[in-house]
């Protein structure tokens, strides 16, 4: 039965985990929707439009949003409007800041953190102020999210006395699919920044034989990069695909014997839990969050500048391992249900 308290979800409007966490909380409350980066379409058609509201802002992922404080009253303004039972800000340092702002104000309402990745593991280690609106946002939650047990111990250690849910924000739909792999098909999905390291995976894709194929898709530095497979001579085996939807990514997942992510630093990756449950082979840093789901040559490989596509060892069952880690551990509805079930107070 929904529950009707109110909801409130501060976050990214045009993000596609705003969409996932509204798709499934819209079941269970009457939802609202503050963003301070624009809105998408599929949200519009979810969320009646008079309980949407948009704070036109630039949020800056690495840190620095302090500017954000004067868009406070605002923001404060349309809470005192909604007069919401629970707000569920999504990124610590900029709408969990403003969230922890007014819940120190306003004592009764239940407010949510929910860590996205960047927020806890780099941005709190940059410099003293980070760390303090860290430590704030944390301190102000009645619950924080993490999807991750190495970021949840990262937390722990910004702020210890704080109520840590911990659960991968997983797949939204588990489906029977047909396999049509492409074996020598590579995908590599991240943002196309320095964390995430495109660039070696663009130095390794050159040392392979000219037989295999690297599809590289979504936003970021992409002249840079393309520059880069210019110099290496393999941009005639790389395509650019700009940011997919969930739709165009899932029937590359289909087709791609590889999946690689290898950033530098991270919390669970949704990408990767997607990669694994349509059967393509992991190709990973070995991070402490990708090892929480990769066990070296038996459900994919950690990677190595020399790795060689050829000779990789690895369990011949590894897709049905993966795609049985995924059922049972990471599907979103599912995890949506028990969280729903904690923060009932």
């Amino acid at each position: 039965m929904k529950n009707e308290k109110k909801y409130v979800l501060f976050a990214n409007g045009k993000s596609p985990h705003t969409l996932k966490w509204a798709k499934q909380l819209i079941k269970h409350y009457d939802l609202y929707l503050i963003s301070l980066n624009g809105i998408s379409s599929e949200l519009l058609n979810l969320i009646q439009k008079e309980k949407v509201f948009v704070l036109n802002e630039t949020v800056n992922v690495e840190g620095g949003n302090y500017k954000l404080f004067f868009k406070y009253g605002k923001f404060e303004k349309i809470l005192r409007k909604i007069n919401p039972k629970y707000i569920n800000a999504h990124y610590l340092s900029s709408y969990g800041f403003l969230s922890a702002i007014y819940k120190k104000k306003n004592k009764k309402v239940i407010l949510i953190q929910t860590t996205l990745g960047s927020d806890v593991l780099i941005a709190p280690f940059q410099n003293l102020l980070n760390k303090k609106i860290a430590e704030f946002s944390l301190k102000e939650a009645n619950f924080v999210t993490s999807d991750s047990y190495y970021m949840s111990d990262v937390i722990q250690k910004i702020y210890k006395d704080v109520n840590i849910l911990t659960f991968p924000f997983g797949l939204e739909k588990l489906n029977d699919f047909i396999m049509d792999k492409d074996d020598h098909l590579i995908f590599s999905n991240r943002a196309l920044y320095d964390n995430y390291n495109i660039d070696l995976i663009i130095k390794w894709f050159a040392s392979l034989d000219k037989k295999y194929k690297l599809i590289i898709s979504n936003d970021g530095e992409v002249e840079k990069l393309k520059s880069l497979a210019e110099r290496l001579n393999v941009i005639e085996r790389i395509e650019f695909e700009g940011f997919l939807n969930s739709s165009d990514q899932e029937k590359i997942y289909k087709k791609a014997k590889y999946y690689i992510s290898i950033p530098s630093s991270d919390a669970t990756s949704v990408s990767l839990l997607e990669a694994m449950y349509y059967g393509c082979l992991p190709i990973v840093s070995n991070i402490p969050a990708n090892r929480e789901w990769i066990l070296d040559g038996v459900n994919g490989v950690f990677f190595k500048n020399d790795l060689n596509l050829s000779k990789i060892e690895i369990n011949k069952d590894y897709w049905k391992i993966n795609r049985n880690l995924i059922e049972k551990k990471a599907y979103f509805p599912k995890s949506i249900e028990m969280f729903v079930k904690k923060i009932n107070i």
